[in-house]
């Protein structure tokens, strides 16, 4: 199979609609905010937590994600997971590398980081599972003392309808602190 290059269709089209599209505003209720261990994120109520028998359904993978959340007909979802010290230093670049080496036909849409409240770098790309197109977002932040990776995955031909949510989510994480006695 021949390896798809950053001038693919999917990308030319993702740009174009980027440089054109309005930033539409999301209402959050305070029953969607998920408080973790160190940080609060919003995370919409058609996402629901997921228990370990469904997570292990979706990833094929015994380390599972310490969060799964998922809409209801499974066609999108988020993840998050506590990195450990040594994964914590992989660059973006770093996990760029990692992912063309899993499979060479990913497609790289952009890369970057979102400053609003605390620091949050992303990938963009699109990959493939079985016989089905996948648009992702890995995001990775800090949280107390750990480094957190988020990932957001929707079947590609919906990620029109989720690309504003996940940016309205990442922009949406805050640490928390917990004192002692609390």
């Amino acid at each position: 199979m021949e390896r798809i290059s950053e001038e693919d269709v999917d990308c030319f089209l993702q740009q174009m609609e980027q440089l054109s599209a309005a930033v539409p505003v999301i209402e959050k209720r305070q029953e969607e905010w998920r408080h973790c261990q160190d940080f609060c994120i919003w995370v919409p109520e058609v996402f629901q937590r997921t228990d370990r028998e469904k997570a292990e359904e979706i990833f094929w993978s015994e380390q599972l994600p310490d969060a799964v959340f998922i809409n209801e007909d499974n066609t999108a979802g988020i993840t998050l997971q506590r990195l450990e010290t040594a994964e914590a230093l992989i660059s973006m670049a770093e996990i760029r590398q990692l992912l063309e080496k899993l499979d060479d036909r990913i497609v790289f849409y952009d890369s970057g980081m979102e400053t609003e409240g605390i620091k949050v770098h992303w990938l963009e790309y699109k990959s493939f599972a079985a016989d089905v197109r996948v648009y992702n977002v890995l995001f990775v932040f800090g949280a107390g003392e750990k480094e957190i990776l988020g990932t957001f995955y929707c079947i590609f031909e919906e990620y029109e309808q989720w690309k504003p949510v996940i940016w309205e989510i990442m922009q949406t994480i805050k640490e928390e602190y917990k004192h002692e006695g609390t």
